[in-house]
């Protein structure tokens, strides 16, 4: 029942901490002085702890469930370095946020337009790898 309650529980975070980087992202493409400072304390306040609760939540689910002991399979290897990609990516999203703020620079950043499509791709893939446990 603990096992499930806290599957229940990681899934919920990484909806709220997907959920964010997009909107992130979004404000990003189309900026402005009065939504980026608000923007800013959103991902502050919920997108950052929901990472780190997916993140605690995720590695516990990985001790009770004996992913993490010898065997564990290839697919928890590489589910755990596309987290980390994926976590880099909020990383570098949320430094553009902060520096946009601080610099009072409001015009569109191109640079984060790949950034959306490449955290949906790295979730469908944990997604798949998750599900599946192929590899």
């Amino acid at each position: 029942m603990i096992y499930e309650l806290t599957k229940a529980a990681h899934i919920v975070s990484v909806i709220v901490f997907l959920s964010g980087m997009a909107i992130v992202e979004m404000f990003l493409r189309y900026p402005n002085a009065n939504t980026l400072p608000a923007i800013q304390n959103f991902d502050r306040y919920v997108t950052t702890p929901a990472m780190l609760l997916t993140w605690a939540l995720g590695i516990l689910l990985g001790v009770l469930g004996g992913w993490f002991e010898v065997g564990g399979g290839f697919w928890f290897g590489l589910k755990i370095l596309l987290v980390l990609i994926l976590s880099a990516l909020h990383g570098m999203i949320t430094g553009r946020l902060r520096r946009k703020v601080r610099e009072g620079n409001f015009d569109p950043d191109s640079a984060t337009r790949t950034a959306l499509p490449i955290g949906f791709g790295l979730v469908v893939v944990i997604v798949l790898l998750v599900t599946t446990k192929a590899i």
